[in-house]
């Protein structure tokens, strides 16, 4: 992704091209550890429901509760980041028809083939008779479309395409010499002298969590805020849940001061992310490696016995959850910043395999991890075999079918650049050039 904003775009100058090899390779690397947060759902204690598989491991709560602090909250600064690059070169019409093609449509065409083949599957593991085509239109089946469970993992997807929405009608009714414009530019770049340097960015970090608290609070609070909004879609309150990091990624890009002071590597932020990490505080009793011995202490302590200090405590708890997730998401932006801001072969890979493997590795962690189910090995063994295996299969699925065939491409990906891709290298040229190119000089003849 290209581009840079500044005050001078918000008035309708071109702005400067960009890339920005740190927040794609961020995203994209995190697209492949969520193969290993749902291959730990197999062997976690608090996810029975995922497979049959018995043998089970604590380890694997906190693995995957770990993932879930940071992983999917940078997904959405990253779109919201990427959303108002994307506005200052595009109309609105061109953005929302971009993000239609890169979000809506591998969405779709994933929920009705890969997703439905999951929940068949898991109907049938758990005893479900009749074929596929007479699962289509049973009461189960039109169950799973109207209570929303067809997203599964998707539902980062369809969280998303509303803020794209939104981003896109406040684009078009604000005139480009708006008042607002220039003043979310002038915020934004406050914002990023008070977040530089190290003790200002902890009260930075502090602020960030008292909002995501309050925003939290404030969803909590919404009638019905938990009920779908209609069938088959969100509750209001999963929907506001993640827009503050989007919002925050909208002020990044907006203002390069603020993103380079959120990037800034400091030498404190590997320890305060370890230190989440380990802890993982959840405001709920059964979130979390640790939260159900917090929990029990503070009952042992009559703290169950007041409805007003119950209520503290999660309030509490939810504000380190949240500063918790700040911290972890703003270390990974500093880590790929510091460590892999050059870009390459490699990066420019990862960054065309993401959506794939975010797309479709989910089917494929239930099907080998069902495999496993009656096997007798460690567990640790399990999960790496489970883990390599679907990432494996998304490889190969994108190599030789989503880089190479344009109706493919463009249903799974939203591209319709198979020409330029493969002019690039592929999953063995970019990691290893010295056997591809020694492939190459082998096949030339003589």
């Amino acid at each position: 992704m290209t581009e840079t904003l500044t005050a001078s775009n918000i008035a309708g100058i071109a702005p400067k091209r960009k890339h920005y090899h740190d927040i794609d390779g961020a995203r994209s690397v995190l697209m492949f550890l969520s193969v290993a947060l749902h291959a730990g759902t197999v062997y976690a204690p608090m996810r029975p429901w995922i497979t049959g598989n018995e043998d089970r491991a604590v380890f694997f709560d906190w693995l995957i509760f770990a993932f879930h602090l940071f992983v999917t909250p940078t997904f959405f600064f990253v779109g919201g980041f990427f959303a108002v690059l994307l506005l200052a070169r595009r109309s609105v019409v061109g953005f929302v028809w971009n993000r239609f093609q890169r979000t809506a449509i591998p969405l779709i065409m994933i929920a009705v083939s890969f997703n439905m083949l999951e929940h068949y599957l898991r109907l049938s593991d758990a005893g479900g008779k009749g074929s596929i085509l007479e699962w289509i239109g049973s009461p189960h089946f039109i169950q799973i479309w109207a209570d929303g469970t067809w997203q599964l993992h998707l539902w980062f997807l369809v969280s998303l395409i509303p803020m794209f929405i939104l981003a896109a009608i406040v684009h078009a009714v604000l005139p480009q010499n708006a008042g607002l414009r220039g003043w979310s530019v002038t915020f934004s770049d406050w914002a990023g002298r008070v977040a530089s340097g190290g003790l200002p960015f902890v009260f930075v970090l502090l602020f960030l969590g008292f909002a995501n608290t309050a925003n939290y609070s404030a969803a909590a609070l919404v009638p019905g805020g938990y009920d779908l909004l209609f069938p088959g879609f969100q509750s209001w309150y999963k929907l506001t849940s993640e827009f503050p990091f989007f919002v925050i990624g909208v002020m990044a890009a907006l203002s390069p001061r603020l993103l380079a002071s959120l990037v800034e590597w400091r030498w404190w932020m590997p320890f305060a992310a370890a230190t989440a990490l380990i802890f993982q505080p959840y405001p709920m009793a059964d979130q979390g490696h640790i939260m159900p011995f917090v929990f029990e202490a503070t009952a042992s302590a009559g703290i169950e016995l007041g409805v007003d200090r119950t209520f503290a405590t999660r309030i509490a708890l939810l504000f380190l959850n949240q500063l918790a997730i700040w911290t972890l998401v703003l270390f990974v932006l500093q880590f790929f910043h510091r460590f892999f801001n050059e870009g390459g072969p490699r990066t420019a890979w990862l960054a065309d395999c993401a959506l794939s493997m975010y797309l479709f590795h989910h089917c494929f962690v239930y099907i080998f991890g069902q495999m496993f189910v009656g096997v007798d090995w460690p567990i640790t063994l399990e999960f790496l075999i489970v883990t390599i295996a679907s990432a494996a299969a998304v490889i190969l699925i994108h190599e030789i079918l989503v880089r190479r065939i344009p109706a493919l491409r463009f249903l799974f990906n939203g591209k319709t650049d198979v020409r330029e891709v493969k002019k690039k290298p592929g999953f063995v040229g970019a990691f290893f050039p010295g056997k591809a190119a020694q492939t190459v000089k082998t096949a030339k003849p003589a």
